[in-house]
């Protein structure tokens, strides 16, 4: 699955360890999605081959508000 984001949104960040690392800006551009939901979230791939998190709570708004759009 692929991930539009239309207007910035913000993400989970993980340090290597899977704890919390806080917020990422998730800028606008096509990502893919990595792997099933895990823990409530979705893993988003960066180009840099980083990954994000977004709680499928917050994706649902996102959707809704017309700043994602799923593929």
């Amino acid at each position: 699955m692929r991930i539009t984001v239309i207007n910035g949104v913000l993400a989970r960040q993980h340090h290597k360890d899977g704890s919390d690392a806080g917020f990422a800006p998730l800028t606008i551009g096509t990502y893919e999605v990595v792997g099933p939901e895990q823990n409530g979230c979705l893993e988003v791939r960066k180009e840099d081959g980083s990954s994000l998190f977004l709680p499928i709570d917050k994706l649902d708004t996102y959707v809704k508000r017309g700043d994602v759009l799923l593929s």
